[in-house]
């Protein structure tokens, strides 16, 4: 297997899909999209969260936001189980599962003004459902503000540069915001003074470096996802996403580049490693019992390490919560949605996976590449100490691997002596790509939580007005996810195999994350496809292929998260087990009542 074979096979996959799949069976068939329907943010328009965006940057921010850390730390975690296994789950769950999943999700939502689809699935399972759904929503939300803060965190702490970048796209965004929503200026012309100054402070935060501790870094970034969450969109959110855009666009075109540029280079990473690895790839900490057992099944725990990348539940909130409210015409949703999801699953097999399979064995990839030991000791790589990919964490993972195939490409142009220093920028570049993935999604996760917090008490206003006005008014719905997301993020945990080192926070987390957040996409999916079944009375193959799909990952994450329960719980610190383990216990008794509800709705369907 070369390079250029796995992204022949990858482009061929989603083309075929985006074309034959997307347009002419969702689009046309299913949803039936009608360019003269106005959409929610046109009839609705308030010029807060209603505001109908250009198609473009729309897609931008709605890629921003949802390529969080999850298509990147969860395929590089993944890779104990070999390169091949998570390619394929990525190309399969991009197809038939997270790309449906996404544009269901926009057009449902478009179709029942703008709102969630946990409120969508009052229309198809009842008033019950809905709640339920907003409360699992509102938890799986809060496990994700937990992990991104805890590895936007710990990536500031390795790369301090990446901190500087982040910080000094703030301003730049809101200058951006006020130009085009404020003082009228057109969007290219706009788009060329931010890419032209967006591009000088890349520059200047490479030798710029914020550094502070790991803590204070939570501390910030709380404070920053709970005022980010709270202001209008047209403000800091979208033009910051739509920028950032440009940033990931520029990530995955060079990722393009290496096949391109070394086609038939070898990969040194085996295709599969086992099916079964040990528990560490599903949370347990090193040290601990279950980190030595072989209870990482690639099924069914696969969800539990790729949160996104193949699919993900977050993706329906995101689509109905913040996109549907912005989409100027139905027809836009294809690209947006569908697009937006295919183009994350590039990032994941082509900037993750792809550049980990060629340089898996530090030495084979050496000598595959033509280059001396010394050059990988120069780039401040130690084969004897590390060996393999396996060695690093997960992020370090998608660093180093992209930074080295990079390097390479690079060097044969400018010459092999200058391959650390740009293995040294590669690697950083791919640093600041990561923060930027997910700093777009934590405020945009905090905003979806404050959605689902003000849907889940609409019925405590004809009870208490004023007391409705407390609890819904957006600073107090903003304040209270991200808090108890802090709460999880900020401790370290001490390292029970190296002495005097720590394990940060979203090693532990992570799979808890992972799994509500697929599990989230399963129950989103099922209720997208009811209301195809029940409300746009699609039936026969076309509403079995989206069901069976639906109805495959129910099953798998469900039992996944109850070997998470069992096995990994139970050794975790006690902070843990009383937050991230109980909510993911929560979690499961609201699945099971809302796969019931799906159930009856489904049986009554006909007779509707």
């Amino acid at each position: 297997m070369y390079p250029i074979l796995i992204l022949i096979v990858v482009l061929i996959v989603y083309a075929l899909a985006y074309i034959f799949y997307g347009k002419k069976v969702l689009e046309r068939r299913v949803v039936k999209a009608d360019a003269s329907k106005p959409t929610p943010a046109v009839s609705k328009f308030d010029g807060v969260d209603y505001v109908p965006a250009n198609k473009y940057v729309l897609y931008g921010h709605h890629f921003a936001s949802i390529a969080g850390a999850g298509p990147i730390t969860g395929p590089a975690l993944a890779l104990n189980w070999g390169w091949g296994l998570p390619l394929i789950w990525v190309l399969f769950g991009n197809v038939f599962i997270g790309a449906v999943h996404d544009y269901l999700a926009i057009m449902s939502s478009v179709r029942h003004g703008g709102i969630s689809v946990m409120s969508v699935s009052e229309s198809t399972m009842g008033r019950r459902a809905r709640y339920i759904f907003l409360a699992y929503s509102w938890f799986a939300l809060v496990l994700v503000l937990a992990a991104f803060l805890s590895v936007a965190s710990s990536t500031f702490v390795s790369t301090p540069s990446a901190a500087t970048v982040a910080v000094f796209y703030m301003p730049l965004a809101l200058f951006f915001g006020v130009l085009v929503y404020r003082a009228g200026v057109n969007i290219k012309t706009a788009t060329v003074i931010a890419l032209i100054l967006e591009v000088a402070l890349i520059f200047l935060s490479y030798n710029t470096k914020l550094v502070l501790p790991y803590e204070t870094w939570v501390l910030i970034l709380t404070l920053y996802g709970f005022i980010a969450a709270s202001l209008p969109v047209w403000y800091l959110l979208q033009p910051r996403d739509y920028l950032n855009a440009y940033l990931l666009w520029g990530f995955v075109a060079l990722a393009i580049v290496v096949p391109l540029a070394i086609p038939v280079i070898g990969l040194t990473g085996p295709l599969i490693t086992s099916f079964t690895a040990k528990g560490t790839t599903i949370g347990a900490i090193s040290g601990t019992p279950p980190a030595g057992w072989d209870i990482a099944w690639f099924w069914p725990t696969v969800p539990l390490t790729i949160a996104c990348g193949a699919l993900s539940g977050f993706h329906s909130l995101v689509g109905s919560g913040t996109t549907s409210k912005q989409l100027a015409n139905e027809l836009d949703a294809l690209l947006v949605g569908y697009g937006g999801m295919l183009t994350e699953g590039a990032v994941s097999s082509l900037a993750v996976i792809l550049p980990a399979a060629i340089v898996w064995d530090f030495s084979a990839f050496a000598a595959n590449a033509g280059l001396t030991v010394n050059a990988l000791t120069n780039a401040g790589i130690n084969i004897t100490a590390t060996p393999n990919i396996l060695k690093l964490g997960g992020v370090p993972r998608f660093t180093t691997s992209y930074g080295l195939v990079q390097a390479l490409v690079w060097s044969r142009i400018m010459g092999v002596e200058n391959f650390p220093t740009l293995y040294k920028g590669f690697s950083t570049f791919a640093a600041w790509t990561l923060s930027a993935f997910v700093l777009t999604t934590l405020d945009t996760a905090n905003r979806l939580a404050r959605f689902a917090w003000m849907e889940m008490f609409d019925w405590v206003k004809n009870r208490n007005v004023s007391f409705h006005k407390l609890l819904t008014n957006r600073w107090v719905a903003s304040l209270i996810p991200i808090l108890i997301g802090a709460v999880m993020a900020y401790p370290q945990i001490p390292d029970p195999v190296n002495p005097g080192r720590n394990i940060y926070a979203y090693q532990v987390i992570w799979p808890a994350f992972a799994g509500t957040n697929q599990l989230l996409a399963a129950i989103a999916l099922l209720t997208e496809a009811l209301w195809v079944y029940a409300v746009l009375k699609v039936r026969g193959r076309v509403s079995y292929l989206i069901m069976i799909p639906a109805a495959f990952l129910w099953f798998t994450v469900t039992a996944a998260l109850f070997v998470w329960l069992i096995y990994i719980v139970p050794y975790l610190p006690t902070l843990y087990i009383g937050t991230t383990g109980l909510i993911v216990a929560v979690s499961l008794g609201l699945d099971i009542l809302l796969i019931t509800l799906f159930v009856r709705a489904l049986r009554q369907a006909p007779r509707a």
